[in-house]
C-alpha cells in the first residue's frame, strides 16, 4: 500500500485526516510522497480503520478527535462531531467585545462552545449544560485536557436544573435543528451522530422556540442570546426572537452565503 491508495480508500479530505494522525503529513508531503510505501505496522491501523468506515462510521469518531478553533478535541461515539462552521458563531461572540462574565451554552455536546468561550474570555464563568450523560462526560474529559478550568457542566433539559436566580450575560446555543423532512435525506455517515443533537422537530424550531421562550428568567437586563441556525432559518429564528422582545436582532452568514448565526439583546 502507497500513500495514494489511502487517499482511493477513504477520498481526499478523510484520507488527509488519517495520514496527519498516523504519519505526520501534511498536504504537500502527501503529494510529494504520494508513491511512498506505507509502513507494515501504519497499514495494519489502516485497513482496521477502514473496516469501520466501510460502515459509514464518520472519520472523526474513528480517529477520536475533532480539531475546532485551533484546539483538538476528544470525540467518541453518541455525541456531536463538531462543524466548522460553529466557528462563525464563537468569532461573532468575540467581536462583541463585551464583558461577559457569566455564559450559559445549552447543548454542549462535546464541549466545544463552552470550553473555546471560557479559553477565549479569560475573565468570564461558562456553564454547560446538556440532557446526554455521555456529552456531559466528553465535555468533562475536554476541559481536563484543555485545561479549562473556568467552566463547568451540569445535566439539565434546557433550563429544567439552572436555579433561576442565576443569572446570565450571554446564552448561546448550538440546537438540533434539522427538521422531520430533511432527517431523512442526511448522509448515511450523519445518521450515526446521535438523533438528539440534530433532530429539532417537525420544522426545526422546537429548541429554539424552548430556549427563546424562557431566556428572560435567566438572561441580566440587556444581556445577549446567540443561536447557531439552519441555513434556511434566518427569518423564522429572528421572528420568535423579536416575538420574545429581544432587540438589536441580527443574521450572520456563513462563507458560502449561508445565513448561520443570530445574536440579539434582551429588550428588558
Amino acid at each position: 500500500m502507497v500513500i495514494s491508495d489511502i487517499l482511493k480508500m477513504f477520498g481526499k479530505v478523510d484520507g488527509s485526516l488519517i495520514l496527519d494522525e498516523l504519519m505526520d503529513f501534511d498536504a504537500s508531503d502527501i503529494i510529494l510522497k504520494s508513491n511512498m510505501r506505507i509502513p507494515k505496522e501504519i497499514e495494519e491501523k489502516i485497513l482496521e480503520f477502514y473496516e469501520e468506515y466501510r460502515s459509514n462510521t464518520p472519520i472523526h469518531y474513528i480517529l477520536g478527535k475533532k480539531n475546532f478553533y485551533g484546539r483538538d478535541f476528544y470525540l467518541e461515539e453518541g455525541v456531536l462531531i463538531p462543524r466548522f462552521e460553529t466557528e462563525i458563531l464563537i468569532e461573532n461572540i468575540l467581536e462583541l467585545k463585551e464583558d461577559f462574565s457569566k455564559v450559559l451554552d445549552i447543548g454542549c455536546g462535546s464541549g466545544i462552545i463552552s470550553i473555546t468561550l471560557a479559553l477565549e474570555l479569560k475573565n468570564s464563568h461558562v456553564t454547560g449544560v446538556d440532557i446526554s450523560d455521555r456529552a456531559l462526560r466528553v465535555s468533562n474529559i475536554n476541559k481536563k485536557n484543555l485545561d479549562a478550568t473556568n467552566c463547568s457542566f451540569i445535566k439539565s433539559d434546557i433550563y429544567e436544573a439552572l436555579d433561576k436566580n442565576q443569572k446570565f450575560d450571554l446564552i448561546v446555543s448550538n440546537p438540533p435543528y434539522i427538521t422531520k423532512e430533511d432527517m431523512k435525506a442526511l448522509d448515511d455517515r450523519v445518521k450515526k451522530e446521535p438523533k438528539m443533537a440534530l433532530f429539532g422537530g417537525d420544522d426545526g424550531l422546537d429548541f429554539y422556540r424552548k430556549i427563546i421562550n424562557n431566556a428572560s428568567d435567566f438572561l441580566n437586563p440587556k444581556g445577549y442570546i446567540a443561536f447557531e441556525i439552519g441555513y434556511d432559518q434566518g427569518k423564522t429564528v429572528p421572528d420568535l426572537l423579536n416575538t420574545a422582545g429581544f432587540k438589536d436582532i441580527s443574521v450572520i452568514k456563513d462563507y458560502n452565503g449561508f445565513d448561520r448565526c443570530v445574536i440579539a439583546r434582551s429588550g428588558i
